[in-house]
């Protein structure tokens, strides 16, 4: 009798362990964010200026060239998730939608069967941003896009219409996604930047950067009024390090705080920073490494109790051999107008998150 109790007892216990396996479902998933250095297809667009990148252009862009870059950025966001697949992807340097089905159609991405976001700006060569999500992890609530120039009149997003001629000459965007995690419910608002590039000098241009990071912000503080608990994270190519004042002035994000004590729901803070401090950088220029690729988020995110928050308080940089060259700089593309086969001239930057899918279901 004594036995059979001791079997009824371990068969309870079993099933009492594996229903509470099943309530507890927290997931631990990548977000990636990867400048693949001018992801062009082979078409002429009549609407943007991209000749050097056709087959009979300066870069003798082929549709062989072309594959091959698809496939090898395919495969290296497969590899960057190492447990999984990235959950989020953003992506910069993009040309159009089209690159972006090309991309997750190839082998290492196409199980995945990832949703899309792609802006749409005014930028002379057709440069855009895109943002890649697990359909199994989250679904799109809403999209905006945030002109870099023109005045912010109203909420959601009301801003002055594009023009092909912005005065800064790259008449990009900021994309804006809205997402809902589709068990739990809670939403994460990602933006994805490349902001006006160093090209003219930093001084003469940094004032350009300053103000696309001040309209963002201000994007960001009245998403914070009209829903307190937002979540926001913001990834993409900055064209500045995390000290300059782009960052610290016009996005007023800071680094974190060693106690999660300190940390402030609606502050932002710069997982780039500690980076920074080690030396670390995710781009090779004039003979040394800096960090342009950086991922941001709002304190939100760093709750340890949220339903989605970040693990840790640091964003890690992917640089493993095949990515580097013989003098352990990025692989990229193109030396000048030489093809050399490679990947890009930066290594994408990630950060992990858990997610509690259990918070929905709890509250019924």
């Amino acid at each position: 009798m004594s036995r059979r109790l001791a079997l009824l007892l371990l068969t309870l216990i079993a099933t009492l362990t594996g229903m509470g396996q099943e309530s507890e479902q927290v997931i631990r998933r990548r977000v990636v964010s990867y400048n693949v250095e001018n992801l062009f297809d082979t078409i002429d667009d009549p609407e943007t200026d991209d000749r050097d990148f056709l087959p009979g252009g300066a870069y003798h862009w082929t549709k062989g060239r072309y594959q091959s870059k698809v496939e090898s950025i395919s495969r290296t966001l497969s590899r960057i998730g190492e447990w999984d697949y990235p959950a989020l992807i953003g992506l910069i340097e993009i040309e159009n939608v089209q690159v972006i089905r090309d991309l997750t159609d190839a082998k290492p991405l196409r199980r995945m069967d990832y949703r899309m976001s792609v802006s749409r700006g005014a930028d002379p060569r057709g440069i855009d941003v895109a943002l890649l999500w697990d359909p199994k992890v989250f679904r799109r609530v809403d999209a905006h896009e945030i002109p870099h120039y023109g005045d912010l009149l109203s909420y959601p997003l009301r801003c002055d219409p594009r023009t092909k001629r912005e005065r800064s000459g790259s008449g990009r965007n900021t994309l804006w996604v809205t997402l809902e995690q589709r068990h739990s419910g809670a939403l994460l608002d990602v933006f994805v930047v490349h902001l006006p590039s160093r090209r003219g000098g930093v001084r003469s241009t940094s004032p350009d950067r300053e103000r696309v990071c001040a309209k963002l912000y201000r994007v960001i503080q009245d998403l914070f009024d009209k829903r307190p608990d937002a979540r926001v994270l913001i990834m993409g190519d900055f064209n500045d390090a995390p000290h300059n004042t782009a960052l610290t002035m016009g996005l007023q994000a800071i680094p974190p705080g060693d106690e999660p004590s300190e940390i402030r729901p609606h502050q932002l803070y710069n997982l780039a920073s500690p980076k920074e401090e080690e030396g670390k950088g995710s781009h090779y220029f004039a003979k040394q490494y800096w960090l342009p690729d950086q991922i941001i988020v709002s304190g939100t995110l760093l709750d340890e109790a949220g339903a989605i928050r970040v693990r840790g308080q640091s964003m890690e940089i992917y640089a493993p051999d095949y990515l580097q060259d013989q003098r352990h700089r990025p692989r990229r593309s193109f030396q000048g107008t030489h093809y050399t086969g490679g990947f890009s001239d930066h290594y994408p930057v990630y950060v992990d998150l858990i997610i509690d899918q259990t918070e929905k279901d709890s509250e019924k």
